[in-house]
């Protein structure tokens, strides 16, 4: 039916980045039957040698003709069951969504900087909360002040999702691009705004379960905790891991982090109840903590470590939340940190298999990031060691 939305996912590993563009489109052409694309999401893995996005951009046009285009480099690509990290990939996800206005945008740092409150930014893009849209976004990791930008979308679109991820490309030593259209940014961001008869149901799986005690910030500068319940942060920190178990102890050399709580009204706290982040670093003398986010007296936090068991269980309980599908057609962005994947589980392809495993089989692109978008509790944050998956119908 000419009124039906339509998904349809793209692959290739060939080692030639020009085949693989050619193939990853045609497959995503064949599988989205005749009709417009609306709507390509593009990843290609920066291993490539001699990439140019402006000449993918040609291929695209003349293999998939997708009307708009987002798109960005990274580490690694997933598709369908398949995550290729470190590799030659190119992943697409095509769509045909009648209906449904796909309106893109871009800042520079710039551009970005101006951007005093959430009202400046719904007048630069012209587009109002009442109409109910939903976001999708890549960015540069440095120039695309991802927290901030997250921050403004709240204030400016409350109840807005906001997906995507930050490109990786540098991971491989390889500068960060993005492709709006057929014009590539080379720094700020880039997204789109869906508007119209489109469901976007989002999952961020943070793979953390809290230890010790919930506390609250009785003292903090910046990302600086100076006092935790009271007392000096590094020994409430030490106590804390003197009581946890041998194996855990062990965990905490090197996936130790602090759970800040979302909502603050809640009797009790449990695991999703927090958006993690990074323990950057402590002063042995003072007893401060430093963390990867600013902090502000009176808020809640909980330390936290993260392990592959932990992951899986989280992120299979949050998808056997999602309410149960229909026969529509669907598809699925899956943005996660490079921190997972083979690293973290030992195995290739877990995320984008169980995904597949328990709502699918769905159309899926998307690709390790460098920081992921997503909302938690209502709220969108940027995420590190997530895998933040969007569902489309």
């Amino acid at each position: 039916m000419s009124d039906a939305k339509q998904f349809a996912e793209g692959f290739s590993e060939d080692q030639d980045w020009r085949k693989a563009a050619v193939a990853a489109a045609k497959a995503a052409r064949t599988r989205l039957g005749s009709g417009p694309c609306d709507l390509a999401l593009v990843f290609v893995s920066e291993t490539y040698a001699g990439f140019d996005p402006a000449e993918f951009s040609t291929l695209l046009a003349k293999n998939l003709a997708p009307l708009r285009v987002l798109g960005c480099n990274a580490s690694g690509v997933i598709s369908g069951r398949k995550e290729v990290e470190m590799l030659p990939g190119i992943s697409i996800l095509a769509m045909r969504l009648p209906g449904v206005r796909v309106q893109p945008f871009a800042f520079t740092q710039g551009e970005i900087a101006r951007l005093e409150n959430g009202a400046a930014l719904v007048k630069e893009l012209d587009l109002y909360p009442n109409e109910n849209p939903k976001f999708m976004i890549l960015s540069d990791p440095m120039s695309g002040e991802p927290e901030r930008m997250a921050a403004l979308f709240n204030e400016g679109y409350p109840g807005a999702p906001l997906v995507g991820g930050m490109a990786s490309g540098l991971l491989l030593h390889k500068p960060s691009w993005l492709l709006l259209g057929s014009t590539v940014v080379k720094q700020g961001l880039a997204g789109v705004a869906l508007i119209g008869p489109v469901e976007i149901s989002t999952v961020v799986a943070q793979g953390c379960r809290p230890i010790g005690d919930p506390l609250i910030v009785t003292k903090a500068a910046g990302n600086i905790l100076h006092e935790l319940g009271g007392r000096n942060p590094l020994e409430v920190l030490r106590e804390t891991l003197s009581k946890c178990t041998p194996e855990d102890q062990r965990l905490a050399r090197s996936s130790l982090f602090a759970g800040l709580v979302m909502n603050e009204s809640r009797s009790e706290f449990r695991r999703g109840d927090f958006v993690i982040r990074n323990l950057i670093g402590y002063d042995d003398e003072s007893g401060h903590l430093v963390l990867g986010t600013n902090l502000r007296r009176g808020q809640t936090l909980q330390f936290q470590l993260r392990d592959a068991h932990t992951s899986d269980q989280d992120f299979s309980m949050l998808l056997g939340l999602l309410p149960e599908t229909d026969a529509a057609p669907r598809g699925a962005l899956l943005f996660s940190c490079c921190g997972r994947g083979r690293g973290l589980y030992g195995e290739s392809d877990h995320d984008a298999t169980l995904v597949q495993s328990l709502r699918g089989p769905v159309p899926l692109a998307g690709f390790f990031a460098n920081g992921e978008f997503g909302p938690v509790g209502g709220r969108n944050f940027v995420h590190g060691y997530t895998s933040s998956l969007a569902l489309i119908k």
